[in-house]
């Protein structure tokens, strides 16, 4: 095991799982919410990350810092080991949209 990471308690991470998900479909999160809170759970660096995603190093932070426009094949990649995949959202779910 890596020295750099403590243990984690799996019923924490269980749980952060879940509110992920739960937030996801509450439509709380940006995009690049969504993975900062992925990588988060994944105890990983962007370049780990990205390395076990398929993905570029440079995708990843473009899309923490809310500036990429990355390909839907791409977003499935980074969301597959979460079992998300990329999907219509009703526009009022956004975050910062008003619900009439």
């Amino acid at each position: 095991m890596d020295k750099r990471r403590k243990p984690v308690d799996k019923d924490l991470l269980r749980q952060q799982r879940l509110d992920l998900y739960a937030a996801i479909e509450r439509g709380e999160l940006t995009l690049q919410a969504s993975l900062k809170r992925m990588r988060a759970l994944s105890r990983l660096t962007q370049p780990e990350f990205a390395a076990q995603r398929g993905v570029s190093v440079r995708v990843i932070r473009e899309i923490e810092r809310g500036i990429a426009n990355p390909t839907v094949n791409t977003l499935n990649q980074i969301g597959r080991i979460f079992g998300l995949e990329v999907g219509f959202v009703r526009s009022d779910k956004l975050p910062g949209r008003d619900q009439p």
